[in-house]
């Protein structure tokens, strides 16, 4: 048999499970509701790391930024900069003894003869720059595109291509489409080319950037991601791609001389996460014109190459009114130039972040339920919501330093809702449940005790001693006088209606003076004052309530009679004295009942009642200090009992106004 407690344990086990698969049934059907939700979560993250410089991953300075900006234009006097400008910042650069520039550009068709060339020959003499192609990307997991474009476009495509090599199925790789790359005489005199074709999340947030895109059956590099695997010397055919898991560089060769494999991760559409270290001005940064001027004066030219020798320089617009703006979760307002630098940052200092496996998540979620069940069956239901609580506050701290510590990035949304989910429904049912408990222990006590101690057992169950104590009370045994012969000649139907009528009458002057109906015995009733609700006037209570039932009784005699009914006369013995009280009986049935001899003389006196009389015991009569007539009858010989018992009979008018004593205890 289960047991009251293992049903609600069983209980409290069944909702966690049933919320741990409505968690993930919920995630799965709805990806495109919470992961941006969880995204926005890791945000706050990057926010906080931002805030606090200790928190951040160290700058590399090997990249850097050369800005076109507000002031660039003003120095220059001109807001649209031509080819000339470029192709004297390309070969200042390029004397700087800079390792790579990275242009944040797109030169798609040829402008004039004399600037174009210029710009040419300074790419060519430089021979480290890099220029940015512009593609439509796209998400589709179908047979590779057929190639379109323009005939120079597809004629560079075609040239620099990249035969990496493949382990597993590249169809979840991004695509593109309508490539618009730099004119080809300028794209092949420069050191190479990538796409600058980044897309947001689904909530307009920049935090992931593909590294490798397929046009047609072709794979061609990011503008990033081409300058760094240039600068640690890994050729195409050195890279192995994982589609879903990483993309590997192969015997990397780093400036102070180590060599190695770089693993990146990746997900399933190819995308790297950009581990962005802070805010805009972050990086270094300086102002183009500053670079355009520098050859002006020998000794300043010094003075760049030992600032920029060996750098990556990005080179972008970030005057006001470029366009080239996103948020980012570090800024709401970011150059995206920047999202191809930090991209490089993350792969050259390894910096990567990783999401938890499927597994690792399932793992910790596993876990935080088993602790959910835990709270929910060995605590009462606000330690387990103040539990949750907490246990919330120590994941989402654990999810925070697996981020700042360690650069995972952990699920945080979905545990977060299967406590909220589990706390709140375990909770709602619990009071429904409750609720429901409550008004099944109403009724049941209602037919027991009075409706104002119903109310106080209600808030305070533990009034009903769980266990048997001793304690001193008055109880009652009345019993109507020869009601089975009586009974016999009418039909059973009248015989329970005048029954039911009469035990509602009596339970109802028994609650009206605080008693407690113990039980109903045959046309018989067992009352015991004092208890679960203390009270120094018990007996007085009980002798009065008697006496009232007596009355009562008359009453209902002389209705019955008119009716040619059942005659009632009924007769009542009481005593005070010493008894076991609580709960009995068996696991099965248990009753709040009280035992003892002095329970026995109570029914013995009943016995020994004249009909239609109150018959108490020495006791009793002493408790009453007088407040009510009595007469002594002496002593009297009762059943089970050696010795002779002192008893007195209640002196009372069978139709008499109520006394101030009544009148007190009613009130």
């Amino acid at each position: 048999m289960i047991t009251g407690k293992r049903w609600r344990s069983r209980i409290c086990l069944l909702w966690v499970a049933a919320s741990f698969f409505g968690t993930y049934i919920s995630f799965w059907l709805l990806p495109r509701v919470f992961d941006p939700w969880n995204a926005q979560v890791i945000d706050r993250f990057f926010a906080f790391r931002s805030r606090h410089p200790g928190l951040a991953p160290p700058y590399d300075p090997t990249i850097v930024h050369v800005d076109i900006n507000n002031t660039s234009i003003q120095e220059l006097n001109n807001f649209y900069l031509n080819r000339s400008h470029f192709a004297r910042v390309i070969s200042n650069l390029g004397a700087m003894q800079t390792a790579a520039q990275a242009y944040d550009f797109i030169f798609p068709a040829k402008s004039n003869e004399l600037d174009d060339q210029s710009l040419i020959r300074a790419t060519r003499e430089a021979g480290n720059v890099y220029f940015g192609m512009a593609l439509s990307l796209s998400e589709e997991r179908t047979s590779p595109q057929k190639a379109s474009g323009n005939g120079e476009g597809l004629r560079h495509l075609r040239e620099t291509s990249w035969d990496v090599r493949l382990k597993g199925d590249p169809s979840g790789l991004p695509a593109g489409s309508g490539p618009l790359p730099t004119f080809y005489e300028l794209a092949a005199a420069s050191r190479g080319s990538g796409f600058l074709s980044i897309k947001p999340d689904g909530d307009g947030v920049f935090r992931r950037v593909p590294l490798l895109v397929r046009h047609g059956r072709e794979f061609y590099p990011s503008l990033a991601f081409r300058v760094v695997c240039d600068y640690l010397r890994v050729p195409p055919q050195h890279i192995l791609v994982e589609p879903g898991k990483r993309i590997t560089l192969e015997r990397a060769s780093f400036p102070d001389g180590v060599t190695r494999d770089v693993a990146i991760p990746i997900d399933g559409e190819g995308n790297m996460v950009v581990n962005f270290m802070g805010p805009w001005e972050r990086m270094k940064h300086y102002n183009f014109a500053d670079v355009y001027h520098a050859s002006e004066d020998p000794d300043e030219m010094d003075l760049w190459i030992d600032e920029l020798k060996g750098k990556i320089v990005l080179v972008s617009d970030v005057s006001t009114g470029s366009t080239d703006i996103g948020t980012v979760p570090t800024d709401v307002s970011f150059p995206l130039s920047g999202v191809h630098a930090n991209a490089a940052h993350t792969i050259l200092t390894g910096q990567f972040l990783r999401s938890l496996t499927a597994v690792e998540m399932l793992s910790i979620e596993i876990l935080i339920a088993a602790l959910l069940a835990l709270l929910a069956v060995r605590f009462s239901p606000a330690v387990f919501i103040a539990g949750s609580i907490f246990l919330a506050a120590v994941y989402l701290f654990f999810a925070g330093v697996l981020f700042l510590k360690f650069q995972f990035i952990p699920q945080v949304v979905r545990p977060l809702f299967l406590m909220g989910l589990s706390t709140v429904s375990l909770t709602a049912y619990r009071y429904f449940h409750e609720q429901k408990e409550k008004e099944v222990l109403r009724k049941t006590f209602e037919a027991y005790f009075p409706p104002a101690l119903v109310s106080k057992l209600l808030v305070n169950p533990d009034m009903l001693s769980l266990k048997g104590q001793k304690k001193e009370l008055t109880v009652l045994f009345s019993d109507i006088q020869g009601f089975t012969s009586a009974s016999v000649a009418l039909p059973p139907e009248r015989v329970q209606r005048y029954l039911n009528e009469y035990f509602q009458a009596m339970a109802e002057i028994v609650f009206r003076y605080g008693g407690t109906l113990d039980k109903y015995i045959g046309d018989g009733l067992m009352v015991f004052f004092g208890d679960p609700e203390p009270m120094e006037d018990h007996a007085v209570r009980c002798v009065l309530a008697a006496v009232e039932m007596q009355r009562k009784a008359r009453e209902l005699d002389a209705l019955w009679r008119s009716e040619n009914g059942l005659p009632i006369q009924i007769r009542i013995g009481i005593n005070t004295g010493e008894v076991m009280v609580g709960n009995m009986g068996s696991a099965q049935r248990l009753s709040y009942t009280v035992l003892g001899s002095e329970v026995n003389l109570a029914q013995r006196l009943e016995s020994s009642a004249e009909p239609g009389g109150i018959l108490i015991s020495q006791s009793t009569c002493h408790k009453l200090g007088g407040q009510i007539p009595t007469r002594s009858l002496g002593e009297i010989r009762v059943k089970g009992f050696e010795a002779p018992v002192r008893v007195h009979q209640v002196i009372f008018e069978s139709n008499g106004a109520a006394t101030r004593t009544e009148h007190r205890l009613m009130a």
